[in-house]
């Protein structure tokens, strides 16, 4: 999906409007998809946080879409709802002014010239920001500082119509004060500002709603970058053929473990179950692997064996005892728990020669670093770094790791060209770049992915969209997305998921995506 800036819009909006399409129907399907949103997101919390809606609405057509939402609570939901307006509803003009006019007597409109009344952020509140929306650039001018401090301070659960009020729209930059959304439903295609990471870190979730704007409109828009979002992916998710069998859809094949870290190749090696794959294989060092509990049954666990003063290790010598692996496989994943052994070098180098798509992650990761001039050309692999690795591998390939600080996306298409590799950097936006300079920015996750394991579930999940027939940068994108998104559908609180947990999620996420996952 394009990423566009805030003008674009606005000649997007008179474009349709100039069509045909009155600006009260964009307005009215503007209201309607972030008032499906706001209870979708109400869905996550419990009952006794979702007691009543504050709207607090600006001058604005992003005030006119609070209105909207306020009447459609009335209405369909019957969530007790009130609106506090910056301003007196007779001095709205255009679609925002009929909208107002539309409310039933049943929703109160309080008048907040200077500051929100202390009755407007009672605990059970869920607050839409509805106050600027994409129409501010610079410093903050009177009552908006204060409502926004007071939103911020409330310690409310909030949902932004467009983009985080504060928020510079184009270039992400916050002048005096932006509201901290904890999700933000924006219109017809992101803006540029929401994937700043000032952006990032006060939009929460992302959703994008269609308000109609004309296809055709869209493909001439001209664009500030890529996006994912569920109808991205959604053509990956489709109807699976009638007659399938597990070898349909591949096997994929995790190689990791070691003394200290039995759990991450379990992890990948679920998650890839729970994604698809017809079989999944964990090849792990025998003595390791005796100690593993698999979570699934359907797991098949492959002892490797371990060569004299090697240790609990993977070693090249060990998997070319059991060629099965190698003729077998449909894709793989090298690299949880594996350790930083001397000998991880050769069994990359071993893995790669069976040229079979192959996820790179963790400590693998780490060795390619060190030993990179024995990995010139990697145009099979997906490399899945953080930061940290990310930095070890733009050193050891000789390039500028400080544009992992400065600019991520310029980073991951850096080292993408340079090795042949699909990258993946995650991240609070994940950036995915291929050797040919396309480059996509995620915009699902949240912070409870910042948690241990949970990288590994990303890796198994890649792999086994491998398995299934995608192509790198297709597997990698439609991953990426469905393991942030599994995060932002879990109604778990944010501190108290685990990567055990996401797993769990895969299946849901895709369903929500498609209803034929």
């Amino acid at each position: 999906m394009k990423i566009i800036s805030v003008q674009t819009m606005r000649d997007l909006d008179r474009a349709t409007i100039d069509g045909g399409t009155p600006g009260e129907v964009l307005m009215e399907r503007a209201g309607r998809g972030a008032y499906i949103e706001l209870l979708t997101f109400a869905d996550t919390i419990p009952e006794k946080h979702v007691q009543r809606v504050a709207i607090i609405a600006g001058k604005g057509n992003n005030g006119g879409d609070g209105y909207v939402i306020a009447r459609l609570l009335d209405q369909e939901a019957g969530i007790p709802a009130c609106v506090y307006s910056v301003c007196p509803t007779d001095e709205l003009q255009g679609d925002a002014k009929l909208n107002a006019d539309r409310l039933p007597e049943s929703v109160p409109v309080v008048h907040c010239p200077d500051s929100l009344p202390n009755d407007a952020l009672l605990p059970g509140t869920i607050v839409v920001d509805a106050l600027l929306g994409t129409g501010i650039s610079g410093p903050l001018r009177p009552p908006y500082p204060t409502l926004i401090k007071q939103i911020n301070e409330s310690g409310l659960p909030v949902v932004a119509i467009d983009i985080p009020s504060g928020l510079d729209g184009d270039t992400g930059a916050i002048a005096t004060d932006a509201v901290v959304a904890d999700s933000t439903v924006t219109m017809a295609l992101p803006k540029t500002g929401l994937f700043n990471p000032n952006g990032r870190k006060v939009c929460g979730k992302i959703r994008c709603i269609d308000i109609g704007i004309p296809s055709n409109l869209v493909d001439q828009a001209p664009s500030t970058g890529n996006a994912i979002f569920a109808n991205d992916i959604r053509p990956f998710l489709q109807r699976r053929p009638r007659d399938s069998h597990k070898y349909t859809f591949g096997h994929t094949v995790v190689f990791g473990g070691s003394n200290h870290y039995t759990g991450a190749p379990l992890l990948a090696a679920s998650a890839a179950l729970r994604t698809g794959a017809g079989l999944t294989t964990v090849a792990a060092p025998e003595s390791v692997l005796s100690r593993m509990t698999p979570t699934f049954d359907a797991l098949i666990n492959v002892p490797v064996p371990e060569i004299p003063d090697a240790g609990p290790t993977l070693t090249r010598e060990g998997i070319l005892q059991i060629p099965e692996l190698g003729e077998r496989a449909t894709a793989l994943v090298l690299g949880p728990g594996v350790g930083r052994s001397e000998h991880i070098a050769e069994l990359t180098e071993e893995v790669l020669t069976w040229n079979l798509p192959t996820v790179i992650d963790a400590d693998a990761l780490i060795c390619l670093a060190k030993t990179s001039d024995r990995f010139p050309t990697l145009d099979t692999a997906i490399l899945t770094p953080h930061p940290g690795e990310m930095k070890k591998l733009m050193n050891g390939y000789g390039l500028d790791s400080q544009l992992v600080e400065t600019d991520r996306t310029a980073a991951a298409t850096e080292l993408a060209r340079k090795t042949g590799a699909v990258v993946v950097l995650k991240g609070m936006t994940t950036v995915i770049a291929t050797p040919d300079g396309q480059t996509w920015l995620n915009s699902s996750g949240t912070a409870a992915l910042a948690t241990a394991g949970t990288g590994d579930v990303l890796a198994g999940m890649i792999g086994a969209f491998l398995a299934q027939g995608l192509d790198r940068a297709d597997a990698a994108k439609t991953a990426v997305f469905l393991h942030g998104y599994a995060a932002e559908i879990a109604t778990l609180p944010e501190r108290g998921l685990v990567a055990d947990d996401l797993i769990n999620l895969i299946p849901t996420a895709m369903q929500q995506v498609s209803p034929l996952a």
